[in-house]
């Protein structure tokens, strides 16, 4: 081996026992590998040291996080975890099985974390209904999104790395779908395993009283006790507030209600507002009201208009378009301390509605409006998302719980056809994803389905420093034949034994760099490995990479193997053996499915 050979090494080995021991930050760690490859000589000048920032994948990754998000942001996500809350019932077996298969259809398209992110509160709601521990779901969910991850070449970052490397090496990456072959079999023998032999190997235990979901909207409104406080009136032809502007209506100070929300018909469907006091009311509109129930009555004899049903399930349409919810305290020394809620005008200077205020230890029911606020008081509010935000960078309130974000589920198709425009052009051959991805992540932002000032908080900057990093050291592993080495120690001691071995090698490397480390860099190491030992055994490089691709993707036997095992660690109380008992089972079924696939490929 020569001095780069064996600088590259030893460079891999110390970044290995950093990345497992978390001595230093994952991401500087990794960034640290570049300068290290530099001055040791193993990295010839500046260039190759630093290729990784140069690397079309992480431009393809980083957009895939941005299209990952619009959809998160406009609903698209939120309406299937609805349809699933619909469909699954009190069954467990069956709210599970749809709750993973619709996880693993997400996670295809979106980062495995957002989707778990998106989904959790949704899990624990649709576990409560139901009378079941929520830890009954959470692992499950957790390891669907890990799954999901192999049915698409933007599933999961290590994919979209391997091809890079594919694609470096013989000019041709794999496509769109390419890993679906294999992996749509994975998934569905996962699901099976998780809904059959894993749901057995479960905690039982109740969720801990710390568990997440607190914040919910229902939670909310129930302790609020507005549950049954929220109406839909109209405005008709004869309705005396058509053409007038909600300031000359002042529904506030004649009845006692607070507008929540009007959506009004167009040509291209319904369009929803946080109105003003200047905002003109028209005939068609729909007004949200939150307030006693005879006093809505009254005001729609009064101004003759048509009320519909009171009830809590006008929240979950609010919610759906864009109203968000949030509670707040007025902290000492406020400058609310002794105003009420109209003296200090909450809807004309922040544009937010103040839906009900706790005291007491209770929720204030009347004459909300006229009270003078004292310090220690919580407020229920309602607007739109940036707008409650803004809130908690003052000094007069403190923000008890972020907002609850609504999802504007009119931008929706947009979102599925910005993700249209970063799918197709790669898979008709039109275009690179790099370019496909990120055109379809700028439409995103551009059309609104994503606003732009939010979208680089979607981007997980800890993933694309650990690919810029370990980049190049993979290139070093395979220019001073290291690379070689392993793949030639891997090839003669299981050629005999035939391909399938040391596909299922590759594969169990993969799993375990991944799970030590994480799955981008694994696929960034292991890539060369794989296609040095296809080339001695004389098989097809695509086959080999596709094990390695599947091997990052099988992190289930500890919480810190991946993101989406974290996320569902603390809320569903669980310890490192409920992921060995549960993971262990779960990556037998992948591995042999995934090997028995490979070996026909």
């Amino acid at each position: 081996m020569t001095g780069p050979g064996l600088a590259s090494l030893i460079i891999l080995i110390v970044a290995a026992v950093l990345f497992l021991t978390r001595w230093v930050r994952l991401e500087i760690a990794a960034l640290m590998v570049p300068v290290a490859l530099y001055f040791s000589g193993a990295a010839p000048d500046a260039a190759a040291a630093l290729e990784g920032f140069g690397n079309q994948a992480v431009l393809a990754i980083a957009s895939v996080f941005v299209l990952g998000a619009g959809l998160q942001e406009s609903g698209v996500a939120a309406w299937l975890a609805r349809l699933v809350q619909r469909l699954g019932g009190k069954n467990e077996a069956r709210m599970l099985t749809l709750m993973c298969l619709a996880v693993a259809f997400l996670s295809a398209f979106m980062s495995n974390a957002a989707t778990v992110a998106v989904l959790l509160p949704v899990v624990i709601a649709l576990a409560r209904r139901a009378g079941l521990p929520a830890r009954r779901l959470l692992m499950p969910v957790g390891f669907a999104a890990i799954l999901g991850g192999n049915l698409t070449l933007i599933g999961t970052a290590s994919n979209l790395l391997v091809s890079g490397y594919l694609e470096k090496t013989t000019g041709r990456g794999f496509g769109m779908f390419d890993f679906a072959w294999i992996g749509l079999p994975i998934v569905v023998a996962g699901v099976f395993y998780l809904i059959t032999v894993g749901r057995r190997l479960l905690p039982g235990e109740a969720l801990g009283k710390h568990g997440p979901g607190t914040a919910l909207p229902q939670r909310l409104v129930r302790e609020y006790g507005l549950a049954s406080n929220i109406a839909r009136v109209r405005v008709g032809q004869a309705s005396t507030m058509r053409g007038r502007t909600v300031g000359e209506c002042d529904i506030g100070r004649n009845y006692g209600l607070a507008i929540l929300a009007v959506a009004r018909r167009g040509s291209f469907g319904e369009r929803w507002t946080t109105p003003g006091p200047g905002y003109c009311l028209l005939r068609g509109d729909d007004l949200y009201l939150e307030g006693p129930a005879e006093e809505v009555w009254r005001m729609a004899e009064d101004t003759h208009s048509r009320m519909g049903l009171p009830g809590s399930h006008h929240l979950e349409t609010i919610v759906d378009h864009g109203i968000a919810l949030a509670e707040a305290a007025v902290p000492p020394r406020s400058a609310l301390i002794g105003k009420s809620v109209r003296d200090h005008g909450f809807r004309d200077r922040h544009g937010v509605n103040v839906l009900s205020l706790w005291r007491g230890g209770g929720p204030v029911v009347s004459d909300l409006a006229n009270l003078e606020l004292a310090a220690g008081d919580a407020m229920l509010l309602s607007g739109p998302a940036e707008r409650v935000r803004e809130l908690g960078t003052t000094e007069d309130l403190v923000l008890l719980t972020p907002p609850e974000d609504g999802h504007d589920f009119s931008k929706a198709p947009l979102a599925l056809l910005c993700l249209a425009v970063a799918l197709l052009p790669p898979l008709f051959g039109w275009a690179p994803l790099a370019i496909s991805a990120l055109s379809g992540a700028l439409l995103m932002v551009l059309c609104g389905a994503l606003p732009a000032d939010r979208a680089a908080r979607f981007i997980e900057w800890k993933v694309l420093a650990l690919i810029v990093g370990t980049i190049p050291l993979g290139t070093a592993l395979e220019t001073h034949g290291v690379a070689s080495l392993v793949a030639g120690g891997v090839v003669d001691g299981l050629s005999p034994v035939g391909v399938p071995a040391v596909l299922a090698v590759l594969f169990l490397l993969a799993a375990l760099v991944s799970t030590t480390s994480s799955n981008a860099a694994a696929a960034v190491i292991l890539s060369p490995v794989a296609a040095q030992a296809a080339m001695a055994m004389n098989i097809n490089p695509r086959t080999a990479l596709l094990a390695v691709a599947y091997g990052c993707s099988c992190a289930f036997l500890v919480p810190f193997a991946h993101q989406c095992n974290l996320m569902v660690a603390a809320p569903g109380g669980y310890k490192t053996r409920d992921y060995l008992v549960v993971g262990s089972g779960l990556t037998l079924v992948v591995c042999v499915v995934a090997i028995l696939g490979l070996s026909f490929y």
